[in-house]
């Protein structure tokens, strides 16, 4: 079908049919051009028309042919890995990430860059050069398939100094800087820019497994914690993209001139990891598989207590707002922490007034630590050949 090598793709979306035929064989890992009609209300000749031209600019594959017990043999076709790639960037407030993903949204590499707090030229610094070497790293064929760029990041980074502990006006910077058009003049691709914590809900809808709902609201527990909210399948970003602000919650009421605290302050891996700073504990055994030490878990006891029952007031808070059946709780701890946690959070809940409200459950997410950078790998996929399906 393919005798020369299709032509790069771009970032414009596909045509609607194209893109309902990807996300159905997505979704079901391989259809046949008459599976492919049946599902899709297409004739015959159209499915086979868009199938083909699928197959020719590289999005589709075919398979061998498998004979049935009547009729002619059918030919599966699935998502070509290679039909496109994606670049995906994190920017976070104490790492960056940088992820190539294939057609089958698997990750090809994976940098990390890790430092006390982001200042502006470093940070572009690091994840071009990084950047610059996994696409020299690429096959040729697979580094002129690349669709674009997605950039996951944090809003206001430069209002988080005091919070971390950066040096006055060390990040000041970002307030005047725009790391997304720096990326796309420096590397010739469209980039995409997201909340982190959004991305991270993206990567849940798409690539988790925790759940199989299409509407939860999404809390993930990093440095800060912050949220993103699914609704019918897609990330509901709001008019500004802050929908799903949840490290933004109130969690008590101003009195007098007092200043509120939020989530991002109550409930934060930042807050747990200064609790093991003071007692001696290496803050990496909240990040490893191994069991942690007798001290480590008690640091986490004692994070616990302030963080489990501010998330689950957000959770209550949000259930009263959207009415959902499933929320999810992510962190970029270990598989063990993180599901202490969850168990943690549902263990408050009855210490919240929840009379007229409809119950729901908390699910544990299984992205993890990657969460944010996965998410905004996906960006370019998603505007240019995901389909909304019911």
């Amino acid at each position: 079908m393919r005798d020369t090598p299709p032509a790069p793709p771009t970032l414009e979306p596909r045509p609607e049919n194209e893109r309902l035929i990807l996300s159905l064989v997505r979704q079901a890992g391989s259809l046949s051009k008459a599976e492919i009609a049946r599902a899709t209300g297409l004739s015959a000749q159209s499915a086979t028309n868009i199938v083909n031209r699928l197959q020719i600019t590289g999005f589709l594959r075919a398979g061998d042919s498998v004979r049935g017990k009547v009729g002619q043999p059918s030919k599966p076709y699935t998502i070509d890995p290679e039909g496109a790639f994606s670049i995906g960037i994190k920017v976070g407030r104490q790492s960056a990430e940088i992820a190539v993903m294939g057609f089958d949204y698997q990750i090809r590499s994976y940098q990390r860059i890790s430092y006390d707090y982001p200042v502006f030229q470093d940070v572009r610094r690091q994840i071009t050069e990084a950047t610059e070497q996994m696409i020299a790293a690429l096959a040729p064929k697979h580094a002129a398939r690349l669709l674009g760029m997605g950039l996951a990041i944090p809003d206001a980074l430069e209002s988080w100094e005091c919070t971390i502990g950066a040096p006055a006006g060390s990040m000041a910077d970002w307030a005047s800087s725009d790391l997304r058009a720096d990326l796309a003049a420096a590397f010739g691709l469209p980039v995409l820019r997201m909340n982190d914590a959004s991305a991270a809900c993206l990567a849940a809808l798409k690539l988790g497994r925790a759940t199989t709902a299409r509407s939860f609201l999404y809390l993930y527990v990093g440095t800060f914690a912050g949220g993103g909210l699914a609704i019918d399948g897609r990330v509901y970003e709001g008019l500004s993209g802050h929908a799903g602000a949840l490290g933004s919650m109130p969690m008590r009421v101003l009195r007098g001139g007092e200043m509120g605290q939020q989530l991002i302050g109550a409930a934060s891996l930042h807050d747990l990891e200064e609790t093991a700073s003071q007692a001696g504990v290496n803050p990496q055994e909240f990040y490893d598989e191994a069991s942690p030490s007798p001290a480590a878990q008690a640091c986490v006891a004692t994070w616990l207590n302030r963080a489990a029952p501010a998330l689950a007031f957000t959770f209550v808070a949000g259930q009263a707002i959207l009415d959902l059946d499933t929320m999810v709780l992510d962190a970029s701890l270990s598989d063990q922490m993180r599901a202490q946690l969850v168990q943690a959070v549902r263990a408050a809940l009855p210490g919240h007034d929840t009379r007229g409200l409809q119950p729901f459950d908390i699910v544990v997410g299984d992205i993890g630590v990657r969460a944010r950078s996965l998410g905004s790998a996906l960006l370019p996929f998603q505007a240019v050949t995901e389909y909304e399906l019911m």
